[in-house]
């Protein structure tokens, strides 16, 4: 069944714009391992975990691409029948998962990264403790979600098919404790990019070398700000009136937020390769 012409089609806007994100971090990623192997250095737990963060973000823009195919982002009346509309919620769901997951393994990754550019020593203690306090409370939030997304309804096929009969938790109950793993996802995003500054200001580096690697990680300050955004995207889809724009635009800001952090994570060993230097 064709789409009305009253009715907008936000398919082409989903698709181009997590292609962009898709392809943008995926460029700073693969320069990032280009520049390290140009200066010989080996590929380290951060750069593992980040390129597994990149390609969970890449399966989830196939899906949600080949979702929209088959009539995500349209209302649920304009898609052409019940089985059709069904895959499309488990194509949605499998690929929000894959969302979760890079989420958590670009943010682990980026801080790994500021564990490896800080010192062990007495100074930096509470650094590194705080780094190790976000790695294992981000995780274990966002793991939390990811089972939240899977429990929800049993049994666990009602999920997307949802006239089976059974029950689910209530969707205020799930899209509560999404919003406060966006806020608390969105404040470590924040807390690690302001690291850089305690990190790097008592070193005695070149003034613009500082400056250059603070602004570097400092772009995680926009994933946090992302992260910010889903909290009133998922509200969004709270509400009864909801319609497809709010889960695409969910889809999006989950997408931009983890393409953000790895081309944050990806920052520093750009700068020192084109500086000639290598830092990290």
């Amino acid at each position: 069944m064709a789409m009305k012409d009253s009715e907008p089609d936000f398919r082409p806007v989903l698709n181009i714009t997590i292609w962009i994100l898709a392809a943008s971090s995926g460029s700073f990623l693969g320069l990032r391992i280009w520049g390290k192997h140009q200066r010989g250095r080996k590929l380290w737990w951060d750069d593992g975990i980040l390129i597994a963060a990149w390609i969970c973000l890449l399966l989830s823009c196939i899906l949600q691409s080949v979702d929209t195919h088959f009539g995500f982002g349209q209302r649920d009346a304009d898609v052409t029948s019940q089985d059709i509309l069904d895959m499309t919620r488990l194509v949605s769901v499998v690929a929000g998962f894959f969302l979760v997951l890079a989420a958590a393994w670009s943010k682990t990754s980026f801080a790994l990264t500021l564990l490896r550019l800080t010192i062990p020593t007495k100074k930096c203690f509470s650094v590194r403790g705080m780094i190790w306090f976000a790695i294992w409370s981000t995780n274990l939030a966002i793991a939390a979600s990811g089972v939240f997304q899977w429990a929800q309804c049993w049994p666990l096929d009602k999920l997307w098919r949802q006239w089976l009969p059974g029950q689910c938790l209530r969707l205020g109950i799930v899209n509560g404790y999404n919003m406060f793993v966006a806020a608390y996802s969105g404040l470590m995003d924040i807390t690690l990019a302001m690291l850089p500054c305690k990190i790097f200001y008592p070193l005695r580096i070149q003034r613009d070398e500082k400056i250059g690697i603070v602004v570097a990680m400092g772009m995680g300050i926009f994933a946090g700000a992302t992260s910010f955004m889903k909290i009133f995207a998922i509200y969004n889809i709270n509400r009864i009136a909801a319609g497809p724009e709010h889960v695409v635009v969910l889809m999006i800001l989950g997408t931009a937020e983890s393409a953000i952090t790895i081309m944050a994570v990806s920052m520093p060993v750009l700068r020192t390769l084109l500086m000639g230097r290598d830092k990290t």
